[in-house]
């Protein structure tokens, strides 16, 4: 630490004690601005589906009118990334379950 930087110990008695208190929706997004091309962002969801429709993840986006790009804040990104992690596990399940009925047609 750079010596012009530490404070004594009555500069330290001075300073006053604060409380602050943040909201639990601080960290969300509402609006956003593009970073390529420096646009104002459109708020929309996105609903997918998993399981022919049993499970329905509605995932908040922002889309730039002009390049197209999407993105999402980090609480959304979280969603996503489960939404994805399941489909995965759907989609191989699916797969074993094929296999195996098509493995017992053939040694049946």
């Amino acid at each position: 630490m750079k010596e012009e930087n530490k404070m004594s110990v009555d500069d330290m008695e001075k300073l006053e004690e604060v409380e602050i208190e943040v909201s639990k929706d601080a960290a969300s997004v509402n609006e956003g601005i593009c970073p390529s091309c420096n646009e104002r962002m459109v708020k929309y969801i996105d609903n997918k589906n998993l399981f022919d429709g049993a499970l329905t993840f509605h995932i908040i986006k922002f889309k730039c009118l002009k390049c197209k790009k999407e993105y999402l804040d980090l609480e959304e990104a979280e969603k996503y990334d489960l939404f994805l992690k399941l489909e995965k596990v759907g989609k191989d399940k699916a797969l074993e379950l094929f296999a195996e009925k098509k493995i017992k047609r053939i040694y049946a």
